[in-house]
Order: structure tokens, then sequence, then C-alpha cells
């Protein structure tokens, strides 16, 4: 089977939100998306939509309203956590949690889901580690305390850790919110770069829409009460549908013209 066209993830007629027993915000209904292998993905949206909503839902850290994720073919509901942690990277924008750890000892964390009860690496897992910290062009900073070093710098390092941990698929959400213009630029070349070296797929959640135009292999646009718009970027272009849901970029950016 052509690598290329191996599915990693499948949404199938998923309903997302949040609430309780007695009443149920639903933010996405009726979803019907597919990742394959080896793309780079940008979900964008305005605020409140449920793009990190979405993120958390395909990550099993919250339950869908309804509909069923496929990952690698499985239904994610018949995965322990363990599978879940081995077969998906997460990179959310909470606070690191953990005390006085070196960048070292944070990209080692992603090979926690692979190592027994003892969590000791093994040579497998420092190779693993290490690969991460070379495509992540980070090595200069892997004994630097992670409250010493910049946030583009951190940014980086979690996603290297993303990277250790191996899984198919390295959901974000938000990886640039905190950072300046050099930085986020810099950061969204890095997925691209690790989606072109590595085959993994990425799905990220931006506000960067001109980035995400430039450098995205597939757009997924959230509108308020309306079913998400999937298609490439030249081809949503094409149709308006930037334009019409960033209207500031109207006649500021065509594809080939930047």
């Amino acid at each position: 089977m052509d690598k290329s066209t191996e599915t990693i993830l499948s949404l199938q007629n998923l309903n997302i939100g949040y609430g309780n027993k007695k009443k149920f915000i639903k933010l996405m209904d009726t979803l019907n998306l597919s990742v394959n292998k080896g793309k780079m993905i940008s979900l964008l949206g305005a605020n409140g939509v449920g793009k990190s909503t979405l993120i958390r839902t395909i990550a099993r850290l919250q339950p869908p309203l309804s509909g069923q994720i496929f990952l690698q073919g499985k239904d994610i509901t018949t995965l322990s956590n363990k599978d879940i942690a081995k077969r998906i990277s997460l990179v959310l924008t909470d606070p690191i949690q953990g005390g006085n750890l070196s960048v070292l000892e944070l990209v080692e964390m992603g090979r926690y889901p692979h190592t027994s009860w003892s969590g000791k690496l093994n040579k497998v897992d420092h190779e693993k580690v290490e690969n991460a910290i070379h495509h992540c062009s980070i090595n200069y900073i892997k004994d630097a305390n992670i409250f010493e070093i910049s946030d583009g710098q951190l940014q980086k390092a979690l996603i290297a850790r993303a990277l250790a941990q191996d899984g198919e698929l390295m959901l974000l959400d938000e990886p640039t919110v905190h950072l300046d213009a050099n930085n986020r630029y810099s950061v969204m070349q890095l997925l691209k770069k690790l989606v072109q070296e590595t085959g993994k797929s990425v799905i990220l959640s931006t506000h960067q829409v001109e980035m995400a135009l430039d450098l995205s292999d597939e757009l997924w646009l959230a509108n308020c009460a309306e079913s998400i718009i999937t298609g490439s970027p030249a081809t949503l272009v094409e149709a308006n549908h930037i334009s019409r849901m960033f209207p500031y970029l109207s006649g500021k950016h065509t594809m080939g013209e930047k």
C-alpha cells in the first residue's frame, strides 16, 4: 500500500462539545474527516469555535458527544491509555508540571509510554530521544534547565518530546500562541520539516493563517454553525473560503504570491 494514502485517523459522524447530564453544548457536529500518513493539517477558526475541544477529543482527553474516532483502523475506545500514548503525541498550551527538569529530561519523558514499570530507558529509547533532539535542532540546549530557556526554545523542546514519543499522529494546540513573529515561523517550519523527514502526520490548531496557507498540506476551516470545510490551501483560496472566513486577507494572499 502507498504510505501516502495510509489512513492514520478517521472521524465518523463525530459530535463534540461539553456539558453534563442535564445540558450539552455542541460545538461541532457530524464530522467525517480523515488524515493520511505524512500530512500537515492546520485547523483554523475563531476563538470558541471548538478547535481545542476537537484536539482534546481526538486525544481522548475528553469524550465526544457521539460518533466514533478510529486511530490506524482501531476504535480509540478499545485502546488502553498506554496504547493511545504510543500512537498519539500531544503538545498542549498547559503549563509544564514536573519541577526542575533539563531539556534532555523533558524530551526523555516522551519515551515513558514505551518503558516497563521501572520507567528505565533502554538503548532504543535513548536513540529515539537523541534523534528527536537532532531533528528539532536543540542539542545546544539539551543540558539547560527548561525554566531558563526562551519560549521558542521550550516549544521546540516540547515538540522534541512529542517526536520522541514516536506516535504516528502529532496533535498540537496553538503551538505558537506565546511566541514572537520569528519563533512562530520557526516552529511552523519545524513542524513542516518533521512531516517531510519522518512521515508522521500533524494536526495543529493555529491563528497563523498566512503561515498555515504557506506550509500546510491541508486546511480544516471551522466556523460557528457550519460544517468544517477541508481542502488544500490552493483549493480553498480559489473557492474564496479563505477570504470569506478571513476578510482581512482579501487581496493580500493568493497562492504563489506571498
